[in-house]
């Protein structure tokens, strides 16, 4: 199949500036579907008892409305002050829209306090918004190896038919569909960097990763695909190297970046504990069990099961491990990156992570497995026109039953309680509604 290198450039032009349009639709769409999700609590949305509001709460800080050693998210320590379990990440990537939403409270007379409705629709703008950027990012990135129809599919599907939906319109406060977008620029800014180095490419993709680790720092993990992708391990780091000899004022750029993203965040444990670095769930008694992971569970459980809500990454996942063994650029990298993320989820005390829709420590990885997602459609599209109906009625069942299981979705599906019966009874409602 033609890839952009193999198209005239009018065309290339033509269906980037509709890649786009469709991206500035799905921001409106996304937008509108989150405000429909929660219409029936939007004085909820903000404050709701759960790590939405762990991953907020420092925006209002800001305005004065809660103390920083006090805010109201949190464990208490025992010495008059209490500690955010969330680092600071999301909040950066919301703060903009924060802003914009103070700006409008303040010309409506509603209180600026990050809680009122201005509030309450900056952060639905801000989720779309990162949904709609990261879809485009992938499209533009999977253009370059691919068709333009695989290139448009892949965003729409990994949006339609994955637990992404649920946490870009309904949880819009969680930090997954804000990852996805770093991970889906870094991607991004990786593949551009191999193939065209520059400054401006390395200060934004060490930017993105500082970001991306700070959001959440198991993501620490998917920094191994920009220092190791396109080349064998030894050549790779020999590159990166050079990109930094190359480039040095981008990189001092890049590392001050890093650091002002960082430092209200150490500053923050400095205050509150003491101490400049903290493994937050530490300070719960919550932890790890190395020696015990439960690496079938979270694939194939009922309490969250990856491929039980989400089984569009079954054959994904199957594609990946093909191209593993046949050794496609890029294959083993993200196995390795997916396996390692996998490992230490099994291995959490919580390892089905309570209160969620299917196993959403993955999600942010889409932007990863949207390589193996492309493989498997262009190979599709080299297939009998039968077997492609086939499998996009499959794909389309995929997706109504994602929609509508987000739809009737009601925490807890999970716990003691939680059976495969009652799981096999709402796919049947989800189906049959």
């Amino acid at each position: 199949m033609p890839t952009v290198a193999d198209t005239p450039l009018a065309d290339q032009r033509t269906w980037t500036q509709r890649i786009w349009a469709g991206g500035l639709l799905l921001w409106v769409l996304a937008f509108l579907l989150a405000w429909s999700a929660s219409s029936h609590r939007l004085e909820e949305v903000l404050d709701h008892q759960s790590d939405q509001w762990g991953y907020y709460h420092y925006l209002p800080a800001l305005l004065g409305t809660h103390e920083w050693h006090q805010l109201p998210w949190t464990v208490d320590l025992g010495n008059g002050n209490r500690l955010s379990v969330f680092s600071l990440g999301v909040a950066w990537m919301q703060a903009p829209f924060f802003l914009l939403g103070a700006a409008a409270a303040w010309l409506t007379g509603q209180p600026v306090d990050g809680y009122s409705l201005p509030f309450v629709f900056a952060q639905f703008a801000a989720a779309a918004f990162y949904l709609s950027l990261g879809c485009v990012l992938l499209a533009l990135v999977l253009r370059r190896l691919h068709d333009g129809r695989t290139a448009t599919l892949v965003p729409l599907l990994l949006f339609g038919a994955t637990n992404l939906y649920f946490y870009s319109t309904y949880d819009t406060g969680m930090s997954h569909v804000y990852a996805f977008f770093l991970l889906a620029a870094m991607v991004h800014l990786t593949v551009r960097m191999n193939e065209r180095p520059s400054g401006v490419t390395l200060a934004l993709l060490m930017a993105v990763c500082g970001l991306l680790v700070l959001v959440r720092q198991l993501n620490a993990a998917a920094v191994l695909f920009p220092l190791l992708y396109g080349k064998p391990v030894r050549e790779a780091l020999k590159d990166r190297l050079s990109w930094v000899r190359q480039h040095p004022a981008a990189t001092t750029v890049g590392a001050i970046a890093v650091i002002l993203f960082w430092l209200p965040q150490l500053l923050y444990w400095k205050h509150v504990t003491g101490q400049w670095l903290v493994f937050t769930y530490g300070k719960k008694g919550e932890g790890f069990d190395w020696l015990h992971p439960h690496l079938l569970d979270v694939l194939a459980s009922h309490q969250n099961g990856w491929f039980i809500y989400t089984p569009l990454m079954l054959g994904v996942m199957a594609v990946l491990a093909w191209h593993a063994w046949k050794g496609t650029t890029g294959a083993r990298l993200v196995l390795i990156i997916w396996a390692l993320v996998w490992y230490t989820y099994a291995s959490w005390w919580c390892w089905w992570l309570g209160g969620s829709f299917g196993h959403r420590g993955f999600i942010e990885y889409y932007a990863l497995l949207a390589l193996p997602l492309a493989w498997g459609l262009q190979a599709l599209f080299q297939r009998t026109r039968w077997m492609q109906e086939v499998v996009f009625v499959g794909v389309a069942l995929l997706v109504f039953l994602n929609v509508r299981m987000s739809r009737i979705y009601q925490w807890p599906w999970e716990g003691p309680d939680w059976t495969w019966a009652k799981l096999a009874e709402n796919y049947l409602r989800a189906l049959l509604g």
